[in-house]
């Protein structure tokens, strides 16, 4: 039986570990809140919970980094000075490639990744096994070929379907494709909430599908989220302005 670790048991990490032990894997968790360890075993996600990351990279095969994104790059940059074994892979979850990346370079058992799932809700209570079925798991190659294979070999294993990405190319497409419509998710929750102020019955009534959905975005973790807008914020400004353009051309008459 192969042994993976978790290092951070919120939505993601739970929803590996889920999808990992209905695979016949033995899961090893760690978090950072006693909150989280207990929910992740409430829920199934993990077999074991352990007091310190070192009890996790000593023990398992593939470790994977699921963090905020100021952690990972912390817990990244800290596996420079961690005894790693030849057979053992280091994945990350973090939804900006580049600046994970760099943290990473010359780390031989370190593959950055990055799952396109997730969902609004929070923690391991939220964790779905099959949460990445059929989704993307972006990955980005290293010199290291064995271990960037076994990385791609592990999320397929997920149910998901690994694309290789520039880490670069993925910032600035998430940036477009993710990062900015979360963040007009935020604005646009803000402006309802203001105006469900003075009438909420017939805001909440006169809520279409798209706004239902916006909605519901707007109920991610605003400090995840802050994270990774300040990481790619050159991205993100740019694609906003784009959008502002678009916009533009496209004004209603009169």
């Amino acid at each position: 039986m192969s042994r993976l670790g978790i290092i951070g048991t919120g939505l993601i990490g739970a929803s590996v570990g889920l999808a990992a032990r209905s695979r016949e894997w033995e899961v090893f968790g760690y978090d950072s809140t006693a909150e989280g360890l207990r929910g992740a075993l409430g829920c199934g996600a993990i077999d074991s919970a352990v007091e310190q990351p070192s009890a996790i990279y000593a023990t398992c095969d593939v470790i994977v980094i699921a963090a905020h994104l100021n952690a990972t790059l912390a817990e990244v940059a800290a596996l420079r000075s961690r005894p790693l074994r030849d057979d053992q892979l280091v994945i990350d979850v973090a939804s900006v490639k580049e600046p994970v990346a760099r943290a990473g370079a010359g780390v031989g058992a370190f593959v950055p990744t990055h799952p396109m799932a997730g969902g609004e809700q929070r923690g391991p209570a939220a964790a779905r096994s099959d949460l990445f079925r059929g989704r993307t798991w972006c990955y980005v190659p290293t010199a290291d070929e064995r271990r960037t294979a076994a990385a791609r070999v592990f999320v397929a294993k997920l149910g998901a379907e690994p694309v290789a990405v520039d880490a670069a190319q993925h910032d600035r497409i998430v940036a477009l494709t993710s990062h900015v419509p979360q963040l007009v998710a935020f604005a646009f929750a803000q402006c309802v909430n203001e105006r469900a102020v003075q009438a909420p019955e017939l805001v909440e009534a006169l809520c279409g599908p798209v706004a239902r959905e916006l909605l519901r975005l707007g109920r991610s973790s605003q400090p995840m989220w802050d994270e990774i807008f300040a990481a790619n914020a050159g991205a993100v400004r740019a694609e906003l302005a784009h959008l502002e353009e678009v916009i533009d051309d496209r004004r209603i008459p009169g």
